[in-house]
């Protein structure tokens, strides 16, 4: 019997020999009772279904199929029973008490965050905070127990076995699941539904319109996702990590939402895109230089659909002439100048990159000044440049007195799809900006107006200083 015999089973790449003697004998312990096509469809379903488990391995999952037709006990399979014998209140439980139960109403939940374990293994961790008729207390998830998010809203009741209290990370105490703890909803029919239940503190999804969001509070809002920028490197006291702002609409008014580091995953494990409505529940409220904006932390964001009063997002995109100084501008133009990338060191003694380019469109052109990542944006002279979120600043050193200058808010697109029509008009602009040649350069009569050239460099003078006005050397 070799591996071809259990073709379609999904094994490790690298089994062992030893381990795959063990998914023989798990076979021909069960081979009277299954045939082999359920043999290996079970087994693919149990290593499915506890993909996130890294403890687990190809023999834990043949335990699984075997063990329920030997009766030997399975390593890391659930519970299916609710202990009714030893259910605790929040209140009695002190840190250093393990594999207790708790029945209690989910009052918020946070979205899964990824970390990587001491030993190098990825993980996820996710939070719910949860409530009975004596206390709150924050229940931390961890890989195993992930799954069953899906099955999980605020305002449920729920039952939870397998627990362990510890120190929280910010004071007091936390619960936290174990691997084989089970976490289920009940309702009024269920046997362990609390008698007392009226006593519970009620879950109340309290949405909010934008305009009424105040600094320093826990809000939720539905709102529509209005620009995606692309993350943003920083370094912080010699760390690393990620930033980007989403920013969401809704009938009064427009809101950035920040998602730091490893959440910045959420738009593509979400897949989050321009114009998806969005429910935001139970993040917190800031307020900076006189903005508020959200930070997501212990609340989370899900897409969601229905019949809401939220209203499409109308694109006010600003002609290049008409450039007065204002904030939160969308731009759009063809890149007739970029200059190089310039490094320079911040106060903190960290190190900056910027870099400015020209968009023109046909009313005239202005200086766009790109930061840090933005910098390596893959743009080229002719392309089109899309802005949105740039702020209007004025400029003492710009043609036309003003420059655009783009923050973590700002997305930039290089030859978006949409607005045809105006792409029409900016690809005329391009097709003037080839090089010209060396006679047509002489023959020039605009002074100070920069061209491109292409020609043979045949002689190369040596590098010559010379005294400024200023008394520095050039």
């Amino acid at each position: 019997m070799d591996k071809e015999f259990f073709n379609g089973m999904n094994l490790a790449e690298d089994i062992s020999e030893e381990d795959f003697q063990y998914i023989k004998d798990g076979w021909e312990k069960v081979q009277d009772a299954l045939s082999k096509d359920e043999f290996i469809d079970k087994f693919n379903k149990f290593k499915e279904e506890y993909k996130d488990a890294s403890f687990f391995s190809d023999k834990d999952f043949i335990d699984m199929v075997v063990n329920p037709f030997t009766g030997e006990e399975t390593k890391g399979e659930p519970v299916d029973t609710f202990d009714v014998g030893t259910p605790k209140t929040i209140a009695e439980v002190e840190p250093g008490r393990q594999g207790f139960s708790v029945i209690a109403r989910v009052m918020s939940i946070s979205n899964p965050k990824l970390f990587t374990s001491r030993k190098g293994e990825d993980g996820k961790l996710a939070n719910m905070q949860i409530a009975d008729n004596t206390g709150e207390v924050r229940l931390v998830l961890w890989t195993e127990n992930i799954k069953h998010l899906k099955h999980i809203s605020e305002g449920d009741i729920v039952e939870i076995s397998d627990v362990d209290c510890k120190d929280g990370f910010r004071g007091g105490k936390e619960f936290s699941l174990r691997p084989r703890s089970l976490l289920r909803t009940i309702d009024e029919t269920s046997e362990n539904y609390p008698e007392n239940i009226a006593e519970f503190p009620v879950y109340e999804e309290n949405i909010i319109s934008i305009a009424d969001i105040v600094p320093d509070e826990k809000v939720s809002i539905i709102g529509r996702l209005i620009r995606v920028p692309t993350p943003h490197s920083y370094e912080s006291n010699g760390k690393k990590g990620k930033v980007t702002s989403l920013e969401i609409q809704d009938k009064t008014g427009k809101i950035a939402y920040t998602l730091w580091n490893k959440d910045v995953k959420l738009i593509n494990s979400l897949d989050l895109k321009e114009g998806d409505i969005v429910k935001i529940l139970n993040e917190q409220s800031r307020e900076r230089n006189g903005e508020i904006s959200l930070s997501h932390w212990d609340g989370r964001i899900l897409k969601v659909e229905g019949d809401y009063d939220i209203p499409e997002y109308e694109e006010n995109i600003i002609k290049i002439g008409n450039a007065q100084e204002i904030s939160d501008v969308t731009l759009i133009g063809i890149v007739t100048k970029i200059q190089d990338t310039i490094q320079f060191d911040r106060q903190d003694g960290t190190k900056g990159f910027v870099k400015s380019i020209e968009i023109t469109d046909e009313t005239g052109s202005i200086r766009v000044t790109l930061w840090g990542d933005d910098t390596k944006l893959k743009v080229s002279k002719g392309d089109i440049l899309k802005v949105m979120g740039g702020n209007i600043e004025y400029d003492d050193y710009a043609t036309s007195g003003y420059r655009v200058n783009t923050n973590w808010n700002t997305e930039l697109r290089v030859n978006p799809e949409g607005n045809e029509d105006l792409a029409e008009s900016l690809n005329e602009i391009a097709s003037k900006l080839g090089p010209i040649t060396i006679r047509e350069v002489q023959d020039h009569e605009d002074d100070g107006e920069e061209v491109d050239i292409i020609g043979r460099l045949i002689t190369l003078n040596d590098t010559q200083s010379f005294q400024r006005d200023d008394g520095t050397t050039g």
